[in-house]
């Protein structure tokens, strides 16, 4: 799965999947989904954490983050938080 991460403002970015061409949202009730056009649910603080690692908190639902099990499906953003390894993300460059 290749993604693209879109800065939109100063710290937040929109997160597009190249192959699907839909935007990473995160829905009210913490569901991750994949959207055909850009919407609130789109954008995400992006954040260098001290170890290296990156987090990506919702714009909207401010205190919920992005966060992918060790089996590889999504938490709900509701049972997430700071600290919990379900949301860092290490950051890599794209080969071409």
């Amino acid at each position: 799965v290749k993604l693209q991460l879109q800065a939109e403002e100063r710290g937040v970015v929109s997160i597009k999947g190249v192959c699907a061409n839909r935007y990473l949202a995160m829905k009210e009730d913490g569901r991750l989904l994949a959207s055909k056009c850009v919407t609130d649910e789109c954008f995400f603080f992006e954040r260098l954490e001290s170890n290296n690692y990156n987090t990506y908190r919702s714009r909207k639902y401010t205190s919920w983050y992005v966060a992918l099990k060790r089996t590889g499906q999504y938490k709900l953003g509701s049972k997430t938080g700071p600290g919990q390894k379900a949301i860092l993300f290490l950051p890599m460059s794209a080969k071409s």
